[in-house]
C-alpha cells in the first residue's frame, strides 16, 4: 500500500525525535498535593476556600438510604455520575471572609487529630498557603460542633490555633455536644462527644451562642437547620446584591443527598427532620438561584442547586482566574 503524504510527514518526525529521547531509570512517583485554597469575591467580600483535607466514607449503604433504600439503589446513583460504588471520597471545604473589618473562618476542619485517617488536617498549611496567618483569624463561626467541623480550633497539645479568634456556635449544638451525660452514648458518638468537650470547653468564655438569625457580622447571617445535629445552622452571605448560602452538612455529598435528598444520612441526630431541612433549602436555593459552598462537595465545593425530577442536582461555578 503506497504512502500517504500524512504518514511519510509523521514517520519524518517520528524519526527526528526518536534519537533525541535518552533513556532514563524509572521515573519516581512524587505523591501527595499541594495545600488547598481558591479565592473569589462576593460583592465587597474577598473570600476564600481553604481545604482540610478528606475523608473517605465506606460502604456508601447504609451510611447513605440505610432503611430506606437498597445497596443496590445507592450503587446505581454512584455508577451513573462516575464515582466509585465501594467508597465516598469527600472533601473537607473551609471558608474563610474578609469583610473589609474582620477575617472570619466558617467551619474549621478536623485539625491535628486523626480521627477520620490521615487525608485530614491541612487547614493551617492551607491558610499560609493562601497568605492568611492563623492569627489574623478575628471570628471562627461554626455550622454545629462535629469533629471535622470544630476540632480544627486546638493543635495536637490542646493549643488554640487561631490565637486571637473568638468564637460562635449555636446555644444548642455547643450545650448537646458537650453535655456530660452524652459520654454514655455508644461508640463512635462518645469519642466524639469526649473530643468535643476537650476542644469546646476550655474556651467557653470566648464563645458567642448564636440566636435563631443571629447576624454574625453585617452581611453574614446564621440561619436554623437542624436536622444533622439539633442546632446546626447554615450561613447566608450577602454583599452588594450577591449571596452564597454555606451548608454545612445539610448535604453531604453531591450526588446522593442532591439526587435523593429523602435518603437518611447516617450521622443524622434527627433523619425525619435532616429530610425535611435538605428538601426545603435545597429548592430555596434552587428556586433563588443562590450560589451555595458544600463543605463536603468536591473541591472547591462552589456551586448551584438545580431541580431535577423529585430531586436536585449539583451545578459547579466555572473556577474563576482572576
Amino acid at each position: 500500500m503506497p504512502l500517504t503524504r500524512r504518514d511519510s510527514l509523521l514517520a519524518g518526525f517520528g524519526a527526528v525525535l526518536l534519537p533525541a529521547l535518552p533513556a532514563h531509570a524509572a521515573a519516581p512517583f512524587r505523591g501527595g498535593q499541594v495545600a488547598g485554597w481558591y479565592r473569589f469575591r462576593l460583592g465587597a467580600f474577598e473570600c476564600t476556600v481553604v481545604s482540610d483535607g478528606a475523608i473517605t466514607l465506606a460502604p456508601p449503604h447504609p451510611t447513605f438510604g440505610g432503611g430506606v433504600a437498597t445497596e443496590a439503589e445507592v450503587t446505581a446513583a454512584l455508577r451513573r455520575a462516575f464515582l466509585p460504588e465501594d467508597r465516598l471520597p469527600t472533601a473537607i471545604n473551609c471558608l474563610v471572609v474578609n469583610t473589609g473589618s474582620q477575617v472570619i473562618l466558617l467551619d474549621a476542619g478536623v485539625g491535628a487529630q486523626p480521627v477520620f485517617g490521615p487525608g485530614t488536617g491541612r487547614l493551617v498549611d492551607s491558610l499560609i498557603a493562601a497568605g492568611i496567618q492563623p492569627g489574623e483569624v478575628d471570628l471562627v463561626a461554626f455550622t454545629h460542633a462535629h469533629p471535622d467541623h470544630a476540632w480544627g480550633i486546638a493543635d495536637a497539645a490542646g493549643n488554640s490555633v487561631f490565637p486571637n479568634a473568638r468564637y460562635a456556635m449555636s446555644s444548642t449544638d455547643f450545650d448537646t455536644w458537650t453535655n456530660e451525660a452524652m459520654l454514655a452514648q455508644p461508640e463512635p458518638i462518645r469519642s466524639f462527644v469526649q473530643g468535643t468537650r476537650a476542644v469546646l470547653l476550655p474556651r467557653r468564655d470566648r464563645f458567642a451562642m448564636l440566636a435563631v438569625n443571629a447576624e454574625v457580622a453585617p452581611g453574614i447571617r446564621a440561619v436554623p437547620t437542624p436536622g444533622h445535629t439539633p442546632g446546626h445552622i447554615a450561613f447566608h452571605l450577602e454583599s452588594e446584591g450577591q449571596r452564597l448560602l454555606v451548608l454545612g452538612d445539610i448535604a453531604n455529598h453531591h450526588v446522593l443527598a442532591l439526587s435523593r435528598p429523602d435518603w437518611p444520612f447516617g450521622f443524622d441526630s434527627d433523619a425525619a427532620q435532616a429530610v425535611a431541612t435538605r428538601r426545603r433549602t435545597l429548592d430555596m436555593a434552587a428556586t433563588d438561584r443562590v450560589q451555595v459552598l458544600g463543605y463536603h462537595f468536591p473541591w472547591p465545593g462552589l456551586g448551584h442547586v438545580e431541580k431535577v425530577g423529585q430531586g436536585f442536582g449539583f451545578v459547579p461555578t466555572p473556577w474563576q482566574w482572576g
